[in-house]
């Protein structure tokens, strides 16, 4: 799952890119880690497991089950707010209202940027697996000029985040490569999920200097400090 590309600061990443609109942050959501299971994705085809509550969101949304998702009922948005709260991370470019915010590990040097909410032009797939990789795509043309949903999804894996408003997963894809500010030997990756009934895109930009390993950077911000918030919609 590796992708050669030219510079990726982050600033110029996620500004570069058409988004608009932004999906509220739920309030109240905890980061919780579960273990992970033997398979990180559950199948398109497979039938979406429901929460305990019947009155809540799959606790696994899976690819297919995010079909499940009734925008008049649901929001989704990225929980950082454990990475907001330690001293090893400093916001290096606050929330600007408009979904985009990121941070910098004063540990490794690592750029870490986040956005959540509509990305104009975006191609919707027959599930949100397609869509993801659409978006994925997306965001990477500004600065990997022609690539498409087919090319993410020939490099891309899939992986999950936790759920932080009850215990449970959201699958994602996850995609990345070399170069970037840093130079040929950095390293950079990408991994989000696009949710087509609700309108909503979420993905996270990594890039770290040479002599970082970016797996180990993906891996503890996944495993401690990042989950996607399901929240009843507002109104």
């Amino acid at each position: 799952m590796h992708i050669s590309a030219r510079a990726l600061t982050a600033g110029l990443l996620l500004s570069a890119v058409a988004l608009t609109g932004c999906t509220p942050f739920p309030p109240g959501a905890r980061l919780l880690s579960p273990e992970p299971s033997d398979s990180a994705s559950a199948d398109a085809g497979e039938t979406p497991e429901p929460a305990d509550d019947a009155g809540g969101p799959p606790t696994e949304i899976t690819f297919a089950a995010g079909a499940e998702l009734d925008p008049a009922v649901w929001t989704v948005g990225w929980d950082d707010r454990l990475m907001a709260a330690d001293e090893r991370f400093a916001a290096s470019s606050p929330d600007d209202g408009n979904g985009s915010w990121a941070y910098l590990d004063g540990q490794t040097q690592c750029t870490v940027a986040f956005y959540q909410g509509a990305i104009t032009d975006l191609e919707l797939g027959a599930d949100d697996r397609v869509s993801t990789d659409n978006m994925l795509a997306a965001v990477l043309s500004t600065q990997i000029p022609g690539v498409t949903g087919a090319d993410v999804s020939a490099n891309a894996s899939d992986d999950y985040v936790a759920q932080t408003t009850q215990e449970g997963t959201v699958d994602v894809r996850m995609v990345g490569g070399s170069g970037g500010a840093g130079g040929d030997e950095a390293s950079w990756s990408e991994f989000g999920r696009t949710f087509g009934t609700l309108g909503t895109s979420l993905v996270v930009n990594v890039e770290c200097p040479p002599g970082q390993d970016i797996g180990t950077e993906v891996t503890d911000l996944l495993g401690s400090y990042v989950g996607i918030a399901v929240a009843p919609a507002s109104g």
